[in-house]
């Protein structure tokens, strides 16, 4: 059975318990069952016909930094909350906790679950090579739903630069090794224990840290970074250092280097 069915009979059940055991008909109980289907497929046909919102404007979606390469978002949904975007350019998004999320493209159903994972961070190709004018023009536009207790965060990130994502057709979950490159873009999953070292990138990049835990962490001669899951920081391209885990526990983070101009198919993991 699935989550959705799951979740309707569990919905079922709440409202049966609160009627009469006594003294109503069969035929009131099945007139009792179409209500509450008809209230289901009516929230969920309202779901669909929302019309996606850029996500500049779109309230669920609180903008935590930007420059000229990116635009970075929190997006939080308690539960039955949902969100419907439009994107125009490539974008990652990192989920902070572990979950279960339905995610649905424009003009299909939310209906479908996903079960997310604390730190998994997903890629959706918008860059000039894998695109059309058309869809450059008209955007990517996909929804989350939150229909569960815990709240739901994801980092969503917009890479600014067309050029990103131009040596993957359709997208791309991180995996083994925790490492992906996305043309222009090098996306690392990074777990440090006390004391230990991420090396510096092998060019002057810039690059961009999103914790996913609590971090504390020192970059080179006076940069520290002490952040909370979800508070990201810009490191510039001018510093070149190592990132050593300066905290009593361990420390993971995604971080993305900006590598504008790099055509390798295969650039060495860091």
């Amino acid at each position: 059975m699935s989550p959705f069915e799951n979740a309707q009979n569990q919905t079922h059940t709440n409202l049966y318990l609160s009627l009469p055991k006594a003294g109503h008909s069969s035929a009131y109980n099945q007139h009792m069952k179409w209500a509450i289907l008809v209230g289901l497929l009516f929230h969920t046909c309202l779901v669909v016909s929302q019309e996606a919102a850029d996500i500049s404007s779109e309230p669920h979606y609180r903008l935590q930094f930007e420059n000229e390469q990116v635009r970075v978002y929190l997006l939080t949904l308690h539960s039955d909350e949902s969100a419907l975007v439009r994107l125009r350019h490539s974008f990652l998004t990192v989920t902070l906790q572990d979950g279960e999320i339905i995610i649905w493209d424009e003009g299909k159903s939310p209906i479908q679950h996903f079960q997310v994972r604390k730190g998994e961070a997903s890629f959706r190709c918008l860059g000039t090579f894998c695109a059309t004018p058309e869809l450059l023009e008209k955007g990517i536009a996909g929804g989350f739903r939150n229909d569960r207790p815990p709240a739901y965060r994801n980092i969503t990130l917009e890479f600014l630069d067309p050029n990103v994502g131009w040596n993957l057709t359709q997208g791309g979950t991180i995996g083994s090794p925790p490492s992906m490159f996305v043309g222009g873009a090098l996306v690392s999953d990074v777990l440090l224990q006390p004391g230990d070292s991420f090396s510096a990138p092998d060019k002057p990049n810039a690059r961009l840290v999103i914790p996913i835990s609590d971090v504390d962490l020192k970059c080179g001669t006076g940069i520290r970074i002490r952040n909370s899951s979800g508070e990201v920081a810009w490191i510039a391209a001018d510093q070149r250092a190592a990132l050593t885990n300066a905290g009593r526990d361990p420390a993971r983070f995604i971080t993305i280097e900006f590598r504008p101009g790099d055509h390798s198919l295969t650039p060495s993991t860091p």
